[in-house]
């Protein structure tokens, strides 16, 4: 069925638009955007164009948009061409609320199928307001390499990943991810577990995750593991306001270049899986991790390590994060350089601030100004061997740690 396509009732004479013309405020004719009706027909639901949203799509032009009513839609959406798709709750912050399905647009794809796809080289890409659940493969899937999509107010569950992300290019239009519940994506395990996972074998530039709700991943909220190697590391990422609760990993951040995790808050009961709240690993230059809030559970609260790669990480800022009863609190295992300082790391069931023998820094990694007590067996513990403070690699200064070995690099 052929969408009808709203026009302007705004009708000139001819004279009117020729001195329009001639005094230069006339603008150029540009096509009308639709709005085209997806669902079936309803008390919410009024005159649908089509049954289908994927017919919403064919029938689409660039720069349209798709209004899907509420309803379920068993289908797999492959988006090939610049549209908004606004569900029955667009708009509407998905992180708390949105207790009742039938107010919902439920996408629900079939088997091993996406619920929405972006096709190779398609831009501009909004999705807000739907439910998008249980499939075998991703909730949203955009490693086919545009840019410029924005990705909010949905609740993303019940999927092998929840959103399988790449947006390549240093010069590629921003993209957010924000005010979605992403919870419980594990279908399909091992391949599963992750909430956000930032694939196809390419950095992801240009891309904010801010003010989401995740939880309940069996793998991390927020996986960049799909960007290995090195060569191309994400650009412009920030990771941001966003809440965690028993994950077993909030944050996998490997191969990027001047991240920014801010603002987190991250909690995990005692019996949910281990892993560290974040990991940060090999290849990364200059990440900030500012003013998190990371409690309870198993595993550590910031490690920092080379698992993935051969290079440790540069340039890393961990300032004015408050860690309560992990684990251990920060954990060095690999480190060229980089700066801890103003943290608050407490009620650790080991170390609260643990630096391995191995770290051998290019640059002496600087603490300076944390406060970590209550810890169970060392509050600071660094094992390197130098020229730094009382014969670490490093140098502590001003830190307040009762329990600290070597003695000395704390008061």
């Amino acid at each position: 069925m052929t969408s009808t396509r709203s026009v302007a009732a705004c009708v000139l004479s001819t004279g009117m638009a020729a001195l329009l013309w001639a005094t230069g405020l006339a603008s150029p004719a540009s096509a009308v955007q639709a709005v085209i009706v997806v669902g079936t027909p309803s008390a919410t639901c009024a005159n649908p164009q089509h049954p289908t949203i994927q017919d919403g799509v064919d029938a689409a032009d660039a720069g349209d948009t798709i209004r899907v009513c509420p309803g379920t839609y068993n289908e797999a959406v492959n988006v090939t061409k610049s549209l908004v798709f606004r569900g029955a709750q667009a708009g509407v912050d998905a992180r708390s609320g949105r207790t009742n399905p039938a107010r919902e647009s439920v996408v629900q794809p079939p088997g091993a199928s996406t619920g929405f796809t972006v096709a190779s080289g398609v831009s501009n890409v909004t999705i807000d307001g739907f439910t998008i659940q249980d499939s075998e493969a991703d909730g949203i899937n955009t490693l086919s390499a545009g840019s410029g999509f924005t990705i909010s107010n949905n609740i993303v569950t019940g999927n092998r990943i929840g959103i399988n992300f790449r947006s390549p290019g240093t010069t590629s239009t921003d993209s957010r991810i924000r005010r979605n519940r992403i919870v419980d994506n594990n279908n399909s395990l091992p391949a599963g577990g992750s909430g956000v996972f930032l694939g196809g074998g390419q950095g992801t530039d240009n891309l904010s995750i801010t003010q989401n709700r995740f939880g309940g991943h069996v793998n991390a909220d927020v996986n960049t593991q799909g960007v290995l190697g090195g060569g191309d590391p994400a650009e412009a990422l920030t990771i941001a306001s966003n809440t965690s609760v028993d994950s077993a990993t909030f944050l996998v951040l490997i191969n990027a270049n001047n991240p920014r995790v801010q603002s987190n808050r991250i909690s995990k009961g005692p019996a949910e899986p281990s892993g560290s709240a974040m990991l940060v690993d090999a290849n990364t230059d200059g990440a900030q991790i500012l003013g998190n809030q990371i409690t309870g559970g198993q595993g550590t609260g910031i490690r920092v390590a080379a698992l993935f790669g051969p290079d440790p990480s540069t340039n890393m800022r961990v300032t004015r994060n408050t860690i309560r009863s992990r684990t251990d609190g920060v954990l060095v295992e690999a480190l060229d350089s980089g700066t801890f300082s103003s943290n608050i790391v407490e009620n650790s069931t080991a170390n609260g601030i643990q630096v391995d023998p191995a770290v051998a820094p290019v640059t002496p990694l600087l603490f300076s100004s944390n406060i970590s007590r209550f810890n169970a067996v060392w509050d600071a513990r660094d094992q390197t061997s130098g020229g730094g403070t009382a014969g670490t690699a490093n140098t502590w200064r001003g830190n307040v740690c009762p329990k600290d070995s070597p003695d000395g690099i704390c008061r």
